[in-house]
């Protein structure tokens, strides 16, 4: 689709939804446009599967190769995000721990300790690991997905340089995260600097990402079909051993 944001900003929007309904949910849609509007963002997260973000993961992988041996704090918008970042990360020889709310507290606490011993460099987080937790030797903070909310850019950021350390911390913006990054400035009353990058030696990085990435992929829904088993084998179970009842001339199953 070319001129995303022309096509739903001159009244196409219910044209658009008739289409998406009959065309297959197994595609890859390309959405085209030098502007993204609020109307184009809510197309894309409510219309796309698994979209691309293969740049992102490069750029970050190109920062923590940059940055090596340094510790990292990398904070994920949810769940999955932190998982397969972490997934991805691991296929890439790069030692990184997930931590989030999916997780049971000793799986939570473990990966802490991992973190905090320093046998993980990479610890992938949502923001229950914002606040309340003492880690004394972060050295970078990575806001892979940018909060919503400003004040969560400060609990984030203030896990590192603590207790007199020095710290860094970087933020992924893209087209649809301006207007947060803009409140995040207006709160701190700071504009942020661009971290420095190079493109041609992060795209060079494409295709051990993309091949990362569908590993990452793969593990995913294998962990996702194994958290399914036990569930369907305590259902079989607890079927099997309904109690019976017997009363007289008559056997019957509750």
């Amino acid at each position: 689709m070319d001129e995303a944001d022309r096509i739903l900003n001159m009244d196409f929007e219910t044209e658009v939804d008739k289409i998406l309904k009959v065309i297959p949910r197994d595609r890859r849609t390309f959405l085209f446009s030098a502007t993204m509007t609020k109307k184009v963002q809510k197309l894309q997260r409510a219309a796309l599967k698994d979209p691309v973000n293969k740049y992102k993961d490069c750029y970050l992988v190109s920062i923590l190769n940059d940055l090596a041996g340094n510790s990292f704090m990398i904070f994920c918008s949810t769940c999955n995000t932190a998982q397969r970042v972490a997934l991805l990360l691991r296929n890439l020889g790069i030692t990184a721990i997930p931590l989030h709310g999916q997780m049971s507290q000793n799986k939570r606490l473990g990966a802490l300790n991992k973190f905090k011993s320093k046998s993980r460099s990479v610890l992938l987080a949502t923001d229950v690991a914002s606040r309340g937790l003492d880690i004394p030797h972060v050295d970078c903070v990575i806001n892979y997905d940018i909060p919503t909310h400003s004040k969560d850019y400060i609990h984030r950021v203030g896990r590192t340089a603590r207790a007199g350390r020095a710290g860094k911390s970087i933020t992924f913006v893209t087209q649809y995260d301006v207007e947060l990054f803009q409140r995040i400035e207006s709160l701190i009353g700071k504009k942020l600097p661009a971290f420095p990058t190079q493109e041609d030696e992060v795209m060079m990085l494409v295709e051990r990402v993309s091949e990362a990435q569908r590993f990452a992929r793969l593990e995913m829904k294998e962990q996702g079909e194994k958290r399914k088993r036990p569930e369907e084998a305590t259902a079989m179970t607890t079927t099997r051993s309904k109690p019976v009842v017997t009363t007289p001339g008559a056997l019957v199953a509750l």
